[in-house]
């Protein structure tokens, strides 16, 4: 990527945080090695954890989307997400479905796995006096517990977390409850996300700068202001 100019009039610097600054598909796949070997998943004819992995990811993206378009509530996302992939070895267990869920949310919070880059560039943007800011759809006691552990918090100046705000990206609300609450506007704040269609292009429609970490490389059509694949280039724009 070409860089033309500095982004030099910002003051508050927003992010999403699962996928842009904590690694959520590798905390992701190392929760599920705990859980299958704690449950003895093998047992119940799952051949491994990464194959039982990926037939969750797929339930996990569709409920998660119904959960931000306020279709299902918090609880019915965290035990459909077990259920639905268990149900596809032929294991009709609610209870096991239940045990499941509480032990991975609880590993996937406290193993830690961050983007590369990440504590090297909240430290550069520390250093050149930014407030850095997080918008996260992600559930409080789990983010909290992710920040924590991981220490993004000495770096993090306010948390701003959907279901404590009540509007969930890619709602506009959200975004403008986050600016107001940091004394921002649209001239002198930045979001930066890994998610087109839930951290950047509900940041392009208010007007709001935006950087897309595209890290996977995903092809699309849209023009944006700045687009990354790695976080060390927010560097060169700031």
């Amino acid at each position: 990527m070409i860089i033309k100019k500095k982004m030099n009039n910002y003051k508050h610097i927003f992010f999403d945080l699962d996928n842009t600054l904590w690694d959520f598909d590798r905390s992701s796949m190392l929760a599920f090695e705990r859980v299958f070997e704690e449950f003895d998943l093998i047992d119940y004819g799952i051949p491994s954890a990464k194959e039982f992995h990926t037939t969750y990811f797929v339930y996990n993206n569709l409920l998660w989307e119904q959960y931000r378009q306020g279709k299902i509530d918090k609880e019915f996302l965290k035990n459909e997400r077990f259920r639905l992939p268990l149900k596809d070895y032929g294991i009709y267990d609610e209870c096991l479905a239940h045990e499941l869920s509480e032990s991975y949310t609880d590993y996937a919070a406290r193993l830690v796995a961050l983007v590369p880059n990440t504590i090297e560039i909240l430290n550069y943007l520390k250093e050149k006096n930014y407030k850095t800011h997080l918008i996260t759809n992600g559930f409080l006691e789990v983010q909290s517990i992710k920040m924590q552990a991981s220490e993004l918090d000495k770096y993090i100046d306010k948390t701003f977390v959907s279901e404590v705000v009540g509007y969930k990206k890619p709602d506009h609300r959200i975004f403008y409850h986050a600016m107001k609450e940091v004394g921002g506007t649209t001239e002198n704040c930045v979001m930066i996300g890994d998610d087109l269609s839930v951290d950047i292009l509900p940041a392009k429609e208010i007007g709001m700068p935006h950087i897309y970490f595209n890290r996977k490389q995903i092809p699309h059509n849209e023009i944006l202001d700045y687009e990354i694949k790695d976080l060390i280039e927010i560097k060169d724009l700031f």
